[in-house]
């Protein structure tokens, strides 16, 4: 059941999504260029999420899954530390505790999943 729960490649799909929609795409102010320009690179993030979902399997698929949800939480928890500011929608947005427990939990679930499937531990 755990097996199941924790499984990357359903977290992979699950995060690129919620990244995708709910994280740059509809918060995004698309008006601006530099918001093109940097609401389209975050969103190639998604596509490797997409990619290691349906083209790997296994210990590969875990590690990769690993080695992009780590990184980012790390940087989520960095950013709400320094209160920095993202400025890609109408209004800066501060980082706060409060309002990043979802992708906290999200990204740390990806990580989780691909360590204790990639047979580093």
């Amino acid at each position: 059941m755990i097996d199941t729960i924790l499984d990357p490649k359903i977290w992979l799909i699950l995060v690129a999504a919620a990244h995708s929609i709910m994280g740059i795409i509809l918060p995004t102010d698309w008006s601006k260029s530099n918001n093109k320009a940097m609401g389209g690179y975050l969103l190639l993030t998604a596509f490797t999420m997409l990619y290691a979902a349906f083209m790997m399997d296994g210990e590969e698929q875990a590690r990769l899954a690993l080695v992009i949800a780590g990184p980012v939480w790390v940087w989520f928890i960095v950013s709400i530390m320094m209160e920095l500011e993202i400025d890609m929608g109408e209004e800066p947005i501060v980082m706060t505790w409060k309002q990043n427990v979802p992708p906290l939990v999200l990204w740390g679930v990806l990580a989780l999943s691909g360590l204790l499937a990639s047979g580093w531990i």
